[in-house]
């Protein structure tokens, strides 16, 4: 030992001076304090060991990989940065968001870069390091084993190990605490060529340490001596360790005096080596003695220091102490994350009841909002096969600790979910025992997984314990799980006969029926029916049915079949009866054929249908239509002829014919002279008049057939005269349009033409009055007329025309036709620069942001000011940005400023200042600004002087400077940028990687890197993709994706015009990009033809399924729904999946046009597409709605009520959400509906206790203003008081929009109770945020402070500044940081604890 310390303190004396520790300890959100050179100290080598959440809290792969890149520069890194990056952020975001890896994650991680074929040094360096610590859910023996197979296959597939690697791999054997050599692992290392650095050492020591073998400690310490090494704290913490697990506890107390005499002051890591010794010998006075004399000292310890104690304890079997440290931990919430790692690491280790110890002394138990934080240890529990009886015990704690609802119910789940059968039938037995209802579908998952190995045995278990249990297996627990096990049925009731386990009634019998249907043994079907003497509803086995029926072709035996559903009063009981039930079944037979399938059976279907009219068989006439329509788009028309004999009256379809003519205006001259009607005909002329720009002669025929004529003729006049500057004919054309019919509207663009030539002819008021009419009769607004209203205003500010600037914006956004945004209301500011009165324009900037929140043109009255030297109002202008904004904010505008003037110096002061982040956003936005101005050195020293500011990205600054390269051609200065990058140690992106590659290829440069593949390049020369014409030019396909990447989509349809024009032919990826933006941007038309061009060039050309769902979204904004019903069918029929949103929006303007066989037909379409995301109540919200629409509200109402009370298990009450109906019917006035639904939700509210129906349609009422209705509504039922998550849900939705305050203070007013409620008054002070009413939220703020209600800083944040806005004093400190700030931190604190 005396060798040893002497060759320590020969080490140290032969350095000048002490030696600072290399890294700083630096806890989430808490102070710096002295830690040791970045190494794993022996007493942090255990699983948990302080790096759980060191490692959490500082993931600092992002950063040392771009060391390892510096080191290693070769090409097989660039080609799988994109692969690093993405792997980075996936793991980079669990520990950041948990503090921990999954198995799953990093095997996904592992999987994908294998499949790259060419791993990288960083990627490897990644993959090992997570598995260590990081994975306390997993074992140590498993965590070894994996860290081992990524090493082997990783050095398999060329991955090329340096140092770093082998240190990361003996990190990982010590948080696993796996037994291997020192000296084997130097020899490996020696045999690879890689030499050991000081790191190497240190972690051979800790090992050796680990294992109490003082002697190879003494070794490595010696190889260090020798090459002049330093020695850090974490070589003597790792002594300390090494002496105390030799049995030699004395020199592991003098280690600290030893390191007091060398120079090193012990820190809090040494200190924590020495209290884990003790705590693994079981010495709780020396732990005590300790503790205190660290407090004592200007040392402290975090809740994860002692939690780690805690382990050592309970691991070393002296769990009777835990008590004594949990007293110590301060439970602040950034150390939750702890908590929890910690507790899954305890149950990993089977130390299960300290975990729960640890749980249950956490002070988030008493949060009541707060009241599932148990589930995560319930779920490993379940996964580290803890017994029932133990899990049960833990369930009824954690409930009694108000840490978790419903905790048996949970872990009853997480055990089916793993097939974890012993433990879910012991915890099925509990949760009967404390008076739940079990349910059938909670054996489904162990039946499934006995079904997939042919179980019987272990079939026959769960059907006896669901017996046991009092649950009856239903019809769909025998067809799907039962029968499968066995050949016939017959040899399924026989086995269960045998054990007892045969259903009493009917259940098996029509469970058998089902089962034969779907194997297409109608005989059997038929005998059944005809000899079944219990009546049972056809719905129950129509599905399988039709799956029969497609499996057996005999014709005979379907019409038989059919007949008898018809006819027997058995099976069609139920409302509406035997017509419509038999007619759903046929649409549903014939909508689960494919095209193909109805085209090979159509003589088979023919004979069928004839045989039902023989039979007397009916459908009623709308089920016709939908059958009709399904045979159109299967193109088998003739089939409809057939279909048609069964409806009880035929449909005859009248068709109307235009008149046409070549000679319009002969013909005009010919029916005036007749004394006829011109009126269509003199609109047709004037039109084509319009489109020949005649605006003489149109305006000449108007005046001589004035009295004939027509809205259209004069909606297209004029427009020709707005076009052609005509602004007094354009007027007197609309006074004389709006006598002729008031309630007449022309379209926006017109309306646009009016607004904008009126008012640069001086007709203000004439504009305005435009302007007021569009807002009355509700003119569609899109982005396109926002944009229009800017051009008109800036056109106005550039002729100087103040006043109509300011008239014509105030009169746009009073009307609400627009908001003021900052782009709207800087014509506001120009005018006044256009002036050169600079002064004006800082008084409009200031005007628009005290009334709209923007300031226009800030950054060009800034310039200004500098170029004047206007010091009083550049003071002046940045006080007010600091106090609207904020100093970052302030400080970024004035950065700008300074260097668009050329004020380096200035705007260098600036950057520099402290604590200053950067803004992305801001600096992308004058990065875009250089480029677009062609403001080179600007741009570079902008670069220049972001290089040290925090958290800026450099590879987006590089790669906005070599945009402005590529545009001015300039391959030099590029290539002088890839060598700053690289001096930078700059990982550059792929499309930075590209973009400079296009530039030195441009200029016959050569690369010096390999070039990623874009995803289209990868596919050019695929099958379905024709080559491109020889003369395209050679960029042209790529310029018109880029285009399409950047969202330009005019430059995309002019790149395609052109191509077109040369007969250029593109792969179909790009002709699908360009479809896909021009939907997206609504520009319909063009996609048309787009697709038009595609599918005449590329063979079997087909969309993909974003631009199928915009296809079906702009087909429905515009009312073609049938071709929209369409797509969605072509989608389906090629695998494509729909999205949400069209598919919704689709089904909504099907029930506003009351076709409720549509939206069934839907329906059936995308059944069993659950990754559509399409809740049930879409279907029957909208198909209730249509049913009213066709004023048959009774049936709706009847559907309504008898999905609810019927007692499907498919139906859950408490999600039965009836709002989007009730709200439709309410909007569109249907009161004999609104009436009747409000009778079926109080019935289904007193007589079978569903009261969300009720709870909808209350909140609708007070929604829509009904505030009478809504009070005499919860007179009538008080329970709706009671429902108080659907209540919350309310509040929190309603605070998202404008003008919902008096809402909530209705719904507070009604029900008191929610007033104590989080998200109530949380949501009631956002609303009066919102509208601006500072009375009110001052009230709300008077009463939650008077009841002692503990505020959030985003409450207090939101209200600060709604008085900040009214001139009002604050009661309280502002909150400092932003909203954004204060609602991530609320959201991150809800997330660790759930």
């Amino acid at each position: 030992m005396a060798a040893l310390l002497r060759s320590a303190r020969w080490l140290l004396r032969a350095r000048a001076s002490p030696r600072v520790p290399l890294c700083l300890r630096l806890p989430a959100g808490g102070p710096g304090r002295p830690h040791a050179a970045p190494c794993l100290p022996a007493a942090r080598a255990q699983p948990f060991a302080g790096e759980l959440l060191s490692q959490a809290r500082l993931y600092s792969i992002a950063a040392e990989r771009k060391r390892d890149l510096q080191e290693e520069p070769g090409s097989p890194l660039r080609r799988s940065t994109s692969q690093f990056d993405w792997a980075l952020m996936r793991l980079d975001s669990s520990v950041r968001r948990t503090g921990r890896i999954t198995k799953g994650l990093l095997q996904k991680v592992f999987e994908s870069t294998c499949r790259s074929g060419s791993p990288g040094s960083n990627q490897a360096l990644l993959l090992l390091r997570s598995c260590g610590s990081l994975l306390p859910e997993l074992r140590l023996e498993e965590r070894t084993e994996f860290v081992h197979q990524i090493w082997d296959k990783l050095q398999k597939l060329g991955a090329v190990y340096d140092v770093s690697h082998y240190n990361a791999l003996l990190k990982v054997y010590l948080q696993n605490e796996h037994k291997f050599s020192p000296t084997d692992f130097l020899e490996k290392m020696e045999k690879a060529n890689i030499q050991p650095n000081r790191v190497t050492y240190q972690r051979l020591i800790a090992a050796y340490c680990n294992m109490g073998d003082i002697e190879g400690a003494s070794k490595i310490l010696g190889f260090m001596k020798t090459k002049d090494l330093p020695v850090t704290e974490a070589v003597f913490t790792a002594l300390i360790t090494g002496h105390a697990r030799a049995g030699d506890m004395e020199n592991a107390e003098n280690i600290l005096t030893v390191m007091r005499e060398a120079g090193i002051e012990p820190g809090p890591d040494s200190y924590l080596a020495l209290l884990n010794v003790y705590a693994e010998k079981g010495d709780i006075d020396h732990v005590k003695q300790t503790l205190e004399k660290v407090e004592k000292s200007d040392l402290y310890f975090m809740d994860r220091d002692l939690l780690q104690i805690i382990f050592s304890f309970s691991k070393a079997g002296y769990p009777q102490y835990v008590s004594e440290i949990l007293e110590k931990l301060s439970y602040e919430r950034r150390y939750i994350p702890d908590v929890i790692n910690f507790s899954l690491l305890l149950v990993t280790e089977k130390l299960e009841d300290t975990a729960l110890q640890i749980l249950l002394a956490c002070p988030i138990s008493r949060e009541g909002s707060r009241s599932d934080f148990g589930s995560f240890f319930l779920r490993h529990c379940v996964t580290m096969n803890t017994p029932a009886e133990k899990l049960t015990d833990y369930c009824k704690k954690l409930k009694e600790a108000q840490m978790h609802t419903s905790p048996l119910q949970f872990t009853l789940q997480c055990a089916l979910q793993d097939k974890k059968t012993d433990l879910a039938k012991g915890l099925l037995k509990a949760l009967k025992e404390e008076g739940f209802p079990v349910r059938t579908h909670y054996f489904w998952p162990l039946l499934a997984g006995h079904k997939k190995h042919k179980d019987i045995p272990g079939m026959i278990d769960v059907l006896k314990g669901m017996y046991e249990l009092g649950v009856e297996p239903t019809q769909e627990t025998y067809v799907n799980y039962v029968f499968p096990h066995f050949d016939t049925v017959s040899a399924a009731r026989a086995m269960l006969q045998e054990h007892d386990c045969l259903p009493q009634g009917n259940v098996l019998a029509q469970a058998e029926l089902r089962s034969e249907a779907l194997k297409g043994n109608l005989d059997f079907v038929l005998s059944f029916l005809e000899s079944n003497t219990q009546p049972f509803s056809f719905n129950s086995f129509r599905g399988s049915l039709i799956l029969g029926f497609k499996r057996s072709m005999d014709i005979n035996l379907w019409s038989k079949i059919t007949e008898l559903l018809y006819k027997d009063g058995r099976y069609c009981q139920e409302p509406p009866g035997p017509t419509e039930a038999v007619g759903y079944f046929l649409y549903n037979l014939i909508d689960s054929m494919s095209d193909s399938e109805v085209q090979a059976k159509e003589e088979r279907l023919r004979q069928y249908f004839h045989q039902l009219k023989e039979m007397n068989v009916k459908i009623p006439e709308n089920i016709y239509r939908g059958i009709r329509n399904l045979l159109d788009s299967y193109h088998v028309p003739e089939l409809i002829k057939d279909v048609n004999i069964l409806v009880d009256r035929e449909k005859t379809d009248s068709q109307t014919s235009r008149l046409r003519s070549s000679d319009l205006e002969s013909t005009l001259e010919n029916l005036k002279a007749e004394n006829q009607p011109v009126g269509d005909v003199l609109k047709q002329l004037i039109v084509v008049l319009c489109s020949e720009e005649n605006m003489q002669k149109a305006l000449e025929l108007k005046a001589k057939y004035e009295s004939d004529m027509v809205v259209g003729g004069y909606a297209a006049l004029i427009n020709l005269c707005c076009r052609h500057d005509n602004a007094e004919d354009a007027l007197n054309l609309k006074q004389e349009f709006d006598r002729l019919d008031s309630s007449a509207v022309l379209d926006t663009s017109k309306y646009i033409g009016l607004v904008k030539v009126l008012g640069k002819h001086g007709k203000l008021q004439d504009a305005i009055n435009i302007l007021k009419e569009m807002k009355e009769k509700d003119v569609l607004i899109k982005d396109a007329t926002v944009a229009s209203f800017f051009h008109i205003l800036n056109g106005a500010a550039l002729r100087g025309e103040t006043e109509t600037v300011k008239q014509l914006h105030e009169a746009i956004v009073t009307l609400g036709l627009a908001k003021a945004t900052a782009n709207l209301s800087s014509p506001l500011v120009s005018v006044h620069l256009e002036k050169d009165d600079v002064h004006a324009a800082l008084e409009a900037t200031i005007d628009c942001c005290k009334k709209y929140k923007v300031l226009p043109r800030i950054h060009d009255i800034l310039c200004k000011l500098i170029e004047k030297g206007e010091t009083d109002l550049i003071q002046k202008a940045m006080d007010f940005v600091s106090q609207e904004q904020g100093e970052m904010m302030m400080l970024y505008d004035i950065f700008f400023a300074f260097l668009q003037t050329g004020n380096y110096k200035e705007a260098k002061k600036i950057i520099e200042t402290p604590g200053l982040r950067a803004r992305p956003t801001r600096l992308q936005w004058f990065c875009d600004r250089c480029v677009t101005n062609n403001q080179g050195e600007t741009l570079e020293k902008l670069v220049e002087l972001t290089q040290k500011l925090f958290e800026c990205d450099r590879d987006q600054m590089y790669y906005s400077l070599l945009q402005l390269y590529r545009k001015n051609s300039d391959w030099q200065r590029a290539d002088v940028v890839w060598n700053k990058m690289q001096e930078e140690n700059i990982i550059p992106r792929d499309k930075t990687l590209r973009l400079l590659a296009e530039i030195l290829r441009n200029s016959n440069q050569e690369v010096p890197f390999d070039v990623p593949e874009l995803w289209y390049e990868e596919d050019k020369h695929s099958l379905d993709s024709s080559p491109s014409s020889p003369s395209d030019p050679p960029h042209r396909e790529s310029q018109l994706l880029s285009a399409c990447q950047s969202k330009r989509n005019k430059d995309a349809y002019n790149i395609f015009l052109k191509a077109q024009k040369q007969n250029s032919v593109f792969s179909s990826d790009t002709y699908q990009a360009l479809i896909q933006l021009l939907l997206l941007k609504d520009n319909f038309t063009q996609a048309a033809e787009v697709k038009e061009v595609a599918e005449t060039h590329i063979k079997d050309f087909t969309l993909n399924d974003a631009a199928n769902s915009l296809l079906i979204t702009a087909q429905v904004r515009r009312d073609y729904l049938k071709a929209a019903l369409t797509t969605l069918r072509t989608m389906l029929g090629l695998n494509q999946i729909p999205s949400r949103v069209s598919t919704t929006r689709l089904i909504q303007a099907l029930a506003s046009a009351g076709d409720v066989q549509s939206i069934q037909e839907v329906e059936g379409l995308v059944q069993g597409l659950d990754s559509i995301g399409l809740s049930s109540m879409v279907f029957i919200n909208n198909i209730a709605l249509a049913q009213i629409k066709n004023n048959n509200v009774d049936a709706a109402v009847d559907n309504l009520e008898n999905m609810l009370t019927s007692g499907d298990q498919n139906v859950e009450a408490q999600y039965f959400g009836l709002s989007y109906l009730f709200r439709k019917v309410m909007e569109d006035r249907m009161e004999p509906a609104v009436e009747k639904l409000s009778i079926m939700a109080e019935r289904l509210a007193n007589q079978f206790a569903v009261y969300k129906p009720v709870t909808d349609l209350f909140l609708q009422f007070l929604d829509s203003g009904r505030v009478d209705d809504a009070t005499a509504l919860l007179q009538r039922c008080r329970a709706i008081a009671e429902q108080i998550p659907i209540l919350s849900v309310f509040c929190v939705r309603s605070a998202q929009k404008q003008g919902k305050a008096p809402v909530l203070t209705s719904l507070l007013e009604l029900i008191p109770e929610l007033n104590n409620k989080e998200e109530a008054y949380t949501s009631t002070m956002k609303s009066y945020v919102l509208d601006k009413d500072v009375a009110s939220a001052k009230k709300l703020y008077e009463q939650l402070t008077a009841n002692n209600v503990k505020l959030d800083n985003l409450f207090l944040k939101r209200y600060a500044s709604l008085l900040k806005s009214a001139g009002e004093p604050l009661p309280f400190t502002e909150p400092p940081e932003s909203f954004e700030f204060y609602a991530k931190q609320l959201k991150e604190s809800r997330e660790s604890l759930s």
